[in-house]
């Protein structure tokens, strides 16, 4: 992790403006192909879950200003960010799971496989991430195919990128979901969230 020295950093006129605003957030949601995930990598016993969490962790890590957070008057960066998604428990709810990112798809699918099991035994939703700032939240909605999204935040500081993606939907052959990203625009503008879409497209790509 490193404090980013805001004397000699281009973005300085444009963190300041944005965080002298009330309400600094962005939402972003556009579609991605899953084509492979879901006719090749999915018949071979690959979740689709796991498979759409790496893409977007992976994504998220290969770009500087999604593992950027606001810590009082300074930004820092960390070396590497790590999945925080939700998972569906009993009674129609949900709860918090937290694991490690591994940048090896193998290593991450099992790591991912192990958490969400541990996290299904949750009865009530905990926040484990008080004392941390290197998480990405994200979260699953498979039954709906939503055109946008906006995420609770806990405050106009709140530098955490969400990420969301819907319900996979089938048009004349091609496989697409709808993916949501929210960013701090302190830290990130349109560019960054458009090289995220890229990022996650090119993983989502290698699937076999």
């Amino acid at each position: 992790m490193r404090t980013i020295d805001q004397r000699n950093w281009p973005r300085k006129s444009l963190y300041d403006y944005f965080r002298s605003l009330p309400s600094p957030h962005f939402s972003i949601t556009a579609d991605a192909d899953v084509t492979r995930l879901v006719t090749r990598a999915k018949p071979r016993g690959v979740s689709v879950f796991n498979g759409v969490l790496y893409a977007v962790l992976h994504a998220a890590n290969r770009i500087p200003e999604f593992r950027q957070r606001l810590r009082g008057d300074q930004v820092v960066e960390h070396d590497s960010v790590h999945p925080a998604p939700t998972v569906p428990i009993e009674g129609d709810r949900f709860a918090f799971c937290y694991f490690d990112y591994a940048p090896l798809w193998d290593d991450f699918d099992r790591a991912c496989a192990r958490a969400v099991e541990n996290a299904k035994r949750q009865t009530e939703l905990a926040d484990g991430s008080a004392d941390r700032d290197d998480l990405v939240f994200t979260t699953c909605l498979p039954w709906l195919a939503f055109t946008s999204m906006h995420h609770p935040v806990q405050g106009p500081d709140d530098a955490f990128p969400r990420i969301a993606w819907g319900k996979f939907t089938e048009r004349q052959g091609r496989w697409t979901m709808p993916v949501n990203v929210q960013l701090h625009h302190a830290l990130a503008d349109g560019l960054h969230a458009a090289r995220f879409y890229q990022y996650t497209q090119e993983t989502l790509d290698l699937f076999e």
